[in-house]
């Protein structure tokens, strides 16, 4: 495979809807790809993420019903791609953000069964891609061995939420400006 040619890497993490809010994680293995050798190393560089909130068969996941009728029973799960474990320190409900040197991607979805008291009857479904674009003008630069990925979803949905992922990669050498930009950004 050329360095210019682009692959997929694909990721799950199940969220863990007994334990509300529990943040849930996988780790996703770069072992292969990242070489940051003395003589010549190799970048990865994510040109994109695509990401999916699903039940165990893929389809929509359904939020339990309305605790009663003209009530609204809603639900949320959240995403979350990093460079680096999160700190021990960090709350176990919560999820990297953004500001964090280490975070490149966070994604959440909301969902409402509406005005009604059935479960799985979907009102209402929202999803807020907290970094725009998902297609990474000039990619993003990895130089470690493992990407971590986060979901967390709180106890109000009648199923369990996978997150699944799908990165869309390539490879390049580590040049002196890249690894500058590398370490300017993140790891």
């Amino acid at each position: 495979m050329s360095k210019s040619d682009t692959f997929f890497i694909r990721a799950q993490v199940i969220t863990d809807i007994s334990s509300a809010e529990a943040r849930q994680v996988e780790e996703i293995d770069l072992g292969s790809y990242v070489n940051l050798g003395l003589k010549q190393s190799t970048l990865l560089k994510v040109n994109s993420v695509q990401i999916q909130y699903c039940d165990s068969k893929g389809l929509p996941a359904t939020v339990k019903e309305a605790p009663g009728a003209g009530e609204f029973g809603s639900a949320f799960c959240a995403a979350a791609i990093t460079t680096k474990a999160v700190p021990a320190s960090m709350a176990a409900d919560a999820m990297p953000q953004l500001s964090d040197d280490s975070t490149m991607f966070t994604a959440s979805i909301v969902a409402s069964n509406g005005n009604t008291a059935a479960a799985g009857d979907q009102g209402i479904t929202t999803s807020d891609m907290d970094l725009a674009p998902q297609h990474l003008a000039d990619g993003y630069l990895v130089g470690v061995d493992t990407l971590y990925l986060y979901g967390a979803s709180d106890d109000k949905w009648a199923e369990v939420v996978n997150v699944n992922v799908l990165l869309e990669c390539q490879l390049v050498s580590a040049t002196q400006s890249n690894a500058v930009a590398l370490a300017l950004s993140q790891q």
